[in-house]
């Protein structure tokens, strides 16, 4: 993998065929065997993607609540978050909670608690893959050179020190009466990121 700056900006498509002379370019000063690797490479194998967040959608569910994203669908994160599998988990564990505590008797209900539970957690883990991008692509070197700690990936006890089961059965009672009061039953009170428009940069891959 090779992360680089990139100022294009992208609409759906994703990925794209790498160009060898782009990778050596983005490589110049480095150690001569990682050019060695780039050239060895045949172009075929090389991949170019870029890395882009979205403005959190507003909403997880349908109208009707008949139908719920889960996972990247409803919140797509940054590689730098290293938290897309994790929270597509507790997405589907929370989900089989409120379905349970629901009953089959009221689908649209059982959604609509997923999302109150999961919607203030999901996007305040979302914006660690953007302050760990700033982190990381806007890194000075001089101050790295003296404290590599500085570097270091952060990992706050908010979000590993957790376990989506336990908390939706502890919360699922108090969301299921508030939405049957129709009063706003999202769990949390974390303030939603300020994201506006796609940002990028690109990575390539060697395959």
């Amino acid at each position: 993998m090779l992360t680089h700056k990139d100022d294009a900006d992208i609409d759906e498509d994703w990925q794209f065929p790498g160009k060898k002379a782009e990778v050596l370019e983005n490589l110049k000063g480095w150690a001569p065997i990682v050019h060695d690797l780039v050239n060895a490479t045949p172009e075929d194998r090389l991949v170019d993607y870029k890395l882009v967040f979205r403005d959190p959608l507003p909403t997880f569910i349908s109208p009707k609540a008949r139908i719920a994203l889960i996972g990247d669908a409803a919140h797509p994160f940054l590689p730098t978050s290293i938290q897309g599998a994790s929270q597509s988990m507790e997405d589907g564990v929370t989900l089989a909670i409120t379905l349970e505590k629901s009953g089959k008797g009221n689908i649209p209900r059982a959604i609509r608690a997923y999302e109150a539970i999961r919607y203030e957690r999901v996007h305040r883990a979302q914006m660690t893959g953007v302050t760990t991008r700033e982190q990381w692509h806007k890194a000075d070197w001089d101050k790295i050179w003296k404290d590599p700690t500085v570097l270091h990936l952060k990992r706050e006890a908010w979000l590993l020190d957790f376990d989506a089961e336990p908390h939706a059965y502890s919360v699922i009672d108090d969301v299921l009466k508030k939405l049957d009061e129709d009063v706003a039953a999202r769990v949390g009170n974390i303030p939603e990121p300020a994201l506006n428009g796609v940002q990028a940069v690109s990575q390539q891959e060697v395959n």
